[in-house]
C-alpha cells in the first residue's frame, strides 16, 4: 500500500481527525478524547452523532476555520464558511470540495437538505469524507486516495455499495467509519475487505 495513513483518528460515528503536514482537521468532532486546536472543522450535517457543540469547543482555537452546510445558518450561526454541494473553498494551504451526501431510499438524510461530504487534499493526499450517505452516482465524478465511507447499512449505505461507492472515486483505501454503533458488525467489515479489490483499513474507535 503506497499511501500513507499517519496521523488519523476515528472517534466514533463519522468522527475522523486527520493531522499530516502540519495541519490539523477534524471532520464532524464527536467523541473527541483529548484537547486540541483543529486548523479546520468540516462539519457534514446537524444530527446529534455528528454535531457535537460540546466537541466542537473542545477543539476550536482563535483561529480555527469552521465550515458547514448551507442548511446548517440556524444551528451553527458563527461558522466561518456555509457550503453547498458542488462549492470549492480555497483555504489557507489546501482546497475543499463540498460533495453531495444523502440518502436515496430513506429518508433520514434527503437531497433536499443540502447536507455534505468532503474532498480535500494534504501533501500528497486526497481525502474523501463521504459524510452520511448512500451510493451516489455523484461519486463517479470524485477522485480520491483515501475514502471515509459510512458502512453500517441502516441509516447510511451498506459494506456491499461502500464496495462499489470506493471503487466509484477511484480510492487506494477505503476506511470503514459510521459501524458498530450498532449498525454493522465486524463479520461485515470483513466481508467488505474481500468486495474491495484494494486496501480496507480498519481503524480503531476511539470515543
Amino acid at each position: 500500500m503506497g499511501v500513507s495513513l499517519d496521523g488519523i483518528t476515528w472517534f466514533r460515528g463519522t468522527s475522523v481527525r486527520i493531522r499530516r503536514d502540519g495541519v490539523e482537521i477534524n471532520v464532524d468532532p464527536h467523541g473527541v478524547d483529548e484537547d486540541s486546536e483543529a486548523d479546520v472543522v468540516l462539519l457534514t450535517h446537524p444530527h446529534y452523532d455528528n454535531f457535537s457543540e460540546a466537541d466542537i469547543e473542545r477543539v476550536r482555537g482563535p483561529n480555527t476555520v469552521i465550515v458547514a452546510p448551507a442548511s446548517m445558518k440556524k444551528q451553527l450561526a458563527d461558522a466561518d464558511h456555509f457550503m453547498r454541494p458542488g462549492d470549492m473553498l480555497q483555504l489557507d494551504g489546501f482546497d475543499v470540495l463540498a460533495v453531495p451526501a444523502h440518502n436515496v431510499d430513506k429518508k433520514f438524510h434527503t437531497p433536499q437538505q443540502g447536507w455534505l461530504g468532503y474532498v480535500f487534499t494534504i501533501g500528497d493526499t486526497t481525502f474523501y469524507h463521504a459524510g452520511d450517505t448512500d451510493l451516489l452516482p455523484s461519486m463517479g465524478g470524485i477522485r480520491c486516495d483515501v475514502a471515509f465511507l459510512p458502512v453500517g447499512g441502516h441509516y447510511t449505505m451498506d459494506v456491499e455499495d461502500a464496495a462499489r461507492a470506493g471503487e466509484a472515486c477511484g480510492a487506494e483505501v477505503i476506511i470503514p467509519v459510521h459501524w458498530g454503533e450498532p449498525h454493522g458488525r465486524g463479520e461485515d467489515i470483513e466481508r467488505l475487505k474481500t468486495l474491495f479489490p484494494r486496501t480496507v483499513h480498519v481503524l480503531p474507535r476511539q470515543g
